[in-house]
């Protein structure tokens, strides 16, 4: 363990202690020779004790700073680190706020009740800000998702699933670069907190799981066989791996199919699904002529 950086704060406290020792005799052998100036000596005594506390704690903090960030932060991701980091140097810089106005003699009392009340208001206007650095603390040191990950992220907020690759993670905000091509920058607050996503791999490559609704007028497994063999034939043709099709559900009027479907990059999937979506679309009508 290194106990130099604690041999430097005890250094420091101690000649910060003598100092003011030294100033402060002084200082009163000075009043005591002018009566008429007491008051003013009173004033430099005050004023020095309050530069000694600022210095010191100046330094302190520095030292606290660098011990912080060898034994953790320097372990965390950047962004994750320089969060930390500013909410530590604000509760420092407060605490050592406090010990000066504590030698001027100021009313903490009213000075808390009043930092109390503006601290309600300041928190209700960035309730959500908070809420998203916390997130982001979470998604980041967590490694609940990643730059690179294949992600569908499903929410009621935005209604329809959001499919892309992960290109940044930040404090405040997830960014996906959708299938589409778009770039989508999700608030952590609604990332964390009302969304389910899936992250789209398999053993050797991503998968994606594609539910598909179909009319019940046409025979669940004939549809299934029919838009089978024809998806099997336009994915063989361009060197694709076929997908896993299955008949997963019934609803009333309507047939389920999920349609797992393997692909190496993410933004070959929409031509997938394209592909899919046709082999059962013929597969329907050509049943439904039939009937």
């Amino acid at each position: 363990m290194n106990y130099k950086p604690y041999v430097k704060i005890l250094i420091i406290l101690v000649i910060l202690a003598v100092l003011d020792y030294a100033l402060r005799s002084l200082l009163e052998k000075l009043s005591l020779t002018s009566p008429k100036d007491a008051i003013y000596f009173i004033d430099a005594q005050t004023g020095i004790t309050v530069i000694i506390i600022a210095v010191g704690g100046y330094f302190i903090i520095k030292i606290f700073q660098n011990l912080i960030n060898q034994a953790f932060l320097s372990k965390l991701e950047r962004n994750v680190a320089s969060t930390i980091r500013v909410v530590l140097d604000v509760i420092f810089y407060t605490i050592l706020v406090m010990a000066i106005l504590a030698a001027l003699k100021v009313n903490l009392t009213g000075v808390l009740v009043g930092g109390a009340v503006g601290g309600i208001v300041i928190g209700l206007a960035v309730q959500t800000i908070a809420q998203n650095v916390l997130s982001g603390l979470l998604v980041t040191t967590s490694k609940t998702v990643k730059p690179n990950d294949a992600v569908s992220l499903i929410s009621w907020i935005w209604g329809s699933p959001i499919i892309g690759e992960v290109t940044k993670v930040s404090i405040l905000f997830t960014e996906v670069k959708t299938i589409n091509g778009n770039i989508i920058r999700i608030p952590n607050s609604a990332f964390l907190g009302n969304t389910v996503f899936q992250k789209l791999e398999s053993e050797s490559s991503l998968a994606y799981p594609y539910q598909l609704l179909v009319n019940a007028d046409v025979p669940a497994n004939d549809l299934l066989d029919l838009a089978k063999s024809y998806i099997q034939d336009s994915f063989s043709k361009n060197g694709l791996k076929n997908p896993e099709i299955y008949f997963t559900g019934k609803n009333g009027s309507t047939n389920a199919f999920t349609i797992i479907l393997h692909f190496e990059k993410i933004d070959q999937l929409n031509r997938l699904l394209n592909m899919v979506n046709e082999a059962f679309d013929k597969a329907y009508w050509e049943l439904k002529k039939k009937s």
